[in-house]
């Protein structure tokens, strides 16, 4: 053996430590990442934004009185829950100590009340000002926001939960500008508009949402959205490096989920269900058991699995799952299950055959998936003796146009797709109590249903709220299709880990960390 001195000896000895030392460290983490979007947020004022893209933003400068668990569950935010009394209608939040705002200061119970009263103040021009709920008075017990309704409004709580219900700092709009100040995990750095917003973590961040699992400051020091307004563009700025995240196409993400070197998120928690309806005025369509065939020979599977590439799931229900009262096997028995010869049966006893099928509109708008899969339901209709003719707009002009054609008793019978989101079942409420969203309202039996929930909290709103979905589906008013329904999904290289989307496509970077 050749002879070495001490000195070869130690120097070999302490570059095996020091290669042992990086294996042991593992992975070199980035210490940011950045997002590439179709488009710009419109605002940063969570009282006045009114898209998603606006609130996604918000919802990470932002924190919210509540939160909301997996489960549709409420959890504490900036307050430790709540007490409501027994007639629903005075809500008390106790304000969690020591939360600190991102300019130093104390967010305590007086600040609490002074976002929630610009929150509805007429002057604040609120777009979400109606969800907020029917509010008398606000006042400040010691530690706790107190509000008082003018009449009981179940969800309350749900909506204080949402990203449209952040709540913001008083120096915010102490000046004449408004200044996104919050209390969230990340704070703002820069927004050059239709380029980039840049958040830096917030070190002071103690978390609380039941969603994320670090319990202080995010990983990550930095987020930057950037906008690419251009498909191709953003994917190749994926595929390259120069971003981590990206919004895809479905056709995208349907490659990507092929590719280990890439991750796809579909949004499990937003609260989307797309669901299909009926001009139901309109004969035959006015008939339950015409409604209910045609709702049986719709393959929701098929539409899932090769409309949306496997990316989302048949729903059972006309409310997304993972939201207050919830129960995709009950509705399962209340409503169709997929059954083309039952389907077939009862069309040809209502008098339709293949030489004279019932002819229909299949109205719908563009989004995507949704060309696939009403392309599909057309050959589904086919199999139970209905000949339905595709008719697409785009989206503002199809809701005008189906506004009109749901108050018609004397138009061609029509079947109709929509989506919905939120993060309560109240929804139901906005689609169809009378007149309902785009004229879909029925009749005064299911107002007083709607109505009622509203009124109620707990066990009794769960079943008054079942009560509502079990009509609607017995009656074929709604055939719920899949969920969570549209173009909301995210990609990101394989190299990003911990990234979530939370209710109504929140964007949650808590938990980030990125392999160098």
């Amino acid at each position: 053996m050749p002879f070495q001195s001490n000195r070869s000896r130690l120097t070999a000895y302490a570059s095996v430590l020091t290669i042992g030392a990086a294996l042991i460290a593992g992975p070199t983490l980035a210490s940011e990442v950045t997002v590439a979007r179709g488009v710009d947020a419109d605002s940063l004022d969570p009282h006045r934004a009114s898209t998603t893209q606006s609130l996604q933003v918000t919802s990470m400068i932002f924190d919210t009185l509540l939160t909301m668990a997996a489960d549709g569950s409420i959890h504490p935010g900036l307050s430790n829950g709540y007490e409501a009394s027994e007639d629903g209608l005075v809500y008390s939040f106790p304000i969690r100590d020591a939360v600190k705002c991102q300019d130093g200061s104390t967010f305590d119970a007086a600040a609490a009340k002074t976002s929630f009263d610009r929150a509805i103040a007429p002057g604040t021009l609120n777009p979400n000002l109606s969800a907020w709920g029917p509010v008398a008075s606000t006042s400040v017990d010691g530690n706790k926001f107190v509000v008082t309704l003018s009449e009981p409004y179940g969800p309350f709580a749900s909506f204080l939960t949402s990203i449209q219900a952040g709540f913001v700092c008083p120096a915010s709009f102490s000046g004449a500008e408004f200044k996104p100040i919050g209390t969230g995990p990340f704070k703002l750095e820069s927004w050059v508009r239709n380029d980039a917003i840049v958040l830096t973590a917030n070190d002071d961040y103690v978390n609380v949402h039941p969603l994320v699992e670090n319990p202080g400051r995010p990983y990550l020091d930095k987020v930057t959205l950037r906008v690419i307004p251009e498909a191709v563009a953003r994917m190749a700025a994926l595929r390259s490096g120069e971003v981590d995240i990206v919004e895809p196409s479905l056709e995208e993400a349907a490659d990507l989920k092929e590719d280990a070197n890439f991750k796809v998120y579909a949004a499990e928690y937003s609260g989307q269900q797309v669901l299909a309806a009926f001009t139901w005025r309109v004969p035959p369509l006015d008939n339950p058991d015409i409604r209910r065939a045609i709702g049986m020979a719709m393959n929701k599977d098929a539409y899932a699995n090769i409309a949306y590439e496997g990316l989302v799931v048949p729903s059972n229900c006309t409310v997304a799952p993972n939201l207050f009262a919830v129960d995709q096997a009950l509705c399962a028995e209340w409503g169709v299950k997929y059954d083309v010869d039952a389907a077939r049966a009862a069309m040809e006893a209502a008098g339709y055959s293949a030489s004279n099928p019932l002819k229909v509109n299949l109205q719908v708008h563009k989004l995507p998936g949704f060309d696939q899969m009403h392309q599909i339901m057309q050959q589904d209709l086919a199999e139970i003796h209905v000949q339905a003719d595709i008719q697409t707009r785009e989206v503002a002009a199809f809701f005008d146009f189906m506004t009109q054609e749901n108050l018609k008793t004397d138009i061609s019978p029509t079947v109709w797709t929509m989506g919905m989101s939120g993060v309560d079942p109240d929804y139901m409420y906005f689609l169809w109590k009378q007149p309902g969203f785009v004229s879909m309202g029925i009749n005064d039996e299911l107002d007083a249903m709607l109505t009622e929930q509203r009124k109620l909290t707990g066990e009794a709103r769960v079943a008054k709220i079942q009560e509502a979905e079990k009509y609607l589906l017995t009656n074929g008013y709604a055939i719920p299709l899949i969920s969570p329904g549209w173009n909301w999904l995210m990609a990101s290289s394989a190299k990003v880990d911990g990234f979530k989307l939370g209710h109504m496509v929140s964007l949650i970077f808590n938990d980030t960390k990125v392999s160098e």
